[in-house]
């Protein structure tokens, strides 16, 4: 004879017939109790317990009379009608096939190459071109996003949904947020790719005209768990001028390509710095023209390396203000995307 927590797994698998979810995604599953030798007490929760009742009541009957029960007494109620909003609602959320959101991911084949940085100001550029913007830190073992734009207040909850931070204009949304200040993240391969798709799919994102995407260095678990995920992505490759930087670089273009994304195309960071009217190039020459080559696509953009001001909280952080000579160069790169993905979009 099963107990009331094998019972519970048993039941968690029977569909809604309104909602189309299990009764595990709706948490309808009220109480159980068991009593010998053959009897179950079942009260769920249903949208609507007068639909196909006839046919709920004897999947279970059929479900549970395998393993002995003969008196199965079905008590029903109706679901919640937040909860009921709620599933709805995620079902048209920023994955659904109505969604007309753009996902841009930025990658690089390996850290330190500015990557974060790129994909912050880039999403505040295209907000400054009055887009509905989100940024999503997938960067789970290397998250700086919220460092970057100066912006550490937590997001919080509504029902079932995740509210994201919104600063500069874009909503933002990171694995810094869920964890102990400065405790490291120890997770293996499936459990990156349940925060991933809960980013994806319990964040409340809105209509959104762009999400970009900070994906972690290199073509590990997470960019695949991406590629799986999204069924259209756009992708930004960053490099800086050194050749060891291009050379992985032009490795997560191919993993991109090869998924099916379309890349956009090469933005160059960290090209020179400005020093008393003397130009140095510390990385080298030549790197962001390399991956363009490596994968067919056009060099977009070299940015010169430039400190930020302070922000109001008084530390440098990582967002370019108009005053900032960078500034110009992320809403001409932020023009190229809104021109490249809209193009590559009509093609299809």
């Amino acid at each position: 004879m099963l107990n009331e927590q094998q019972v519970g797994k048993l039941i968690n698998r029977l569909v809604d017939p309104v909602l189309e979810a299990t009764l595990e995604e709706t948490n309808g599953i009220l109480g159980i109790e068991v009593i010998k030798p053959d009897r179950v007490i079942l009260q769920l929760a249903l949208a609507d317990p007068e639909v196909d009742k006839v046919a709920f009541s004897e999947n279970i009957q059929e479900m549970l009379g395998q393993f002995g029960f003969e008196d199965i007494v079905l008590d029903l109620h109706y679901l919640a009608s937040d909860v009921i909003d709620s599933i709805l609602e995620q079902r048209e959320g920023i994955l659904s096939e109505s969604s007309k959101t753009k996902f841009i991911a930025v990658a690089s084949g390996k850290g330190g190459v500015g990557k974060s940085t790129v994909a912050a100001n880039l999403a505040v550029a295209l907000a400054s071109r009055d887009k509905k913007v989100g940024v999503l830190d997938a960067d789970i073992y290397g998250f700086s996003l919220p460092v970057l734009f100066g912006e550490m207040t937590a997001p919080k909850k509504e029902g079932n949904f995740i509210i994201p931070v919104e600063t500069h204009g874009v909503k933002m949304i990171s694995m810094d947020f869920f964890v102990e200040s400065g405790e490291p993240v120890i997770w293996r391969g499936p459990m990156l790719g349940k925060m991933v798709k809960m980013f994806l799919e319990e964040v409340k994102w809105g209509g959104l005209d762009y999400l970009i995407i900070d994906l972690p260095p290199g073509t590990g678990d997470v960019a695949l768990d991406i590629h799986t995920l999204l069924p259209s992505c756009y992708e930004l490759i960053v490099t800086t001028p050194h050749y060891a930087a291009a050379q992985v670089a032009s490795r997560a273009g191919y993993m991109a390509r090869k998924n099916g994304h379309h890349i956009l195309g090469v933005v160059e960071n960290m090209t020179a710095i400005n020093i008393d009217g003397h130009l140095v190039e510390l990385f080298g020459v030549g790197g962001g023209k390399k991956v363009a080559a490596d994968l067919d696509v056009d060099l977009l953009t070299q940015l010169w390396m430039e400190q930020p001001n302070k922000n109001t909280n008084g530390y440098v952080d990582g967002i370019y203000n108009p005053e900032d000579l960078l500034n110009e160069s992320f809403l001409n790169l932020a023009d190229k995307v809104i021109v490249k993905s809209d193009i590559s979009a009509g093609s299809k």
